[in-house]
């Protein structure tokens, strides 16, 4: 029934659309690009431990409320993918 109902649900490009916005922010940006959080960071020695890798990253299925955690790096904060074409 879940399946049906998704096939026949109306269709939007928006998501499409942002991604292609993310395309091109990461296409055209000028220098190296933004570093991935610490926190994102998979830390599977102990030295990427020590250097801050993974620290305070809350896994949202340990929560039973939403998790306020940013996962953009710094340069892209406040840039909304779905509202803007460039960033």
């Amino acid at each position: 029934q879940c399946v049906v109902y998704f096939a026949r649900a109306p269709k939007s490009i928006e998501v499409f659309s942002a991604y292609n916005n993310v395309k091109a922010c990461v296409r055209n940006h000028q220098g190296p690009l933004p570093p991935v959080p610490l926190h994102l960071r998979n830390a599977p020695t102990r030295l990427m431990k020590d250097l801050g890798y993974g620290k305070g990253y809350k896994y949202n299925p340990m929560y039973s409320e939403p998790v306020d955690q940013e996962y953009l790096p710094e340069e892209l904060r406040g840039v909304d993918f779905f509202k803007q074409r460039r960033c």
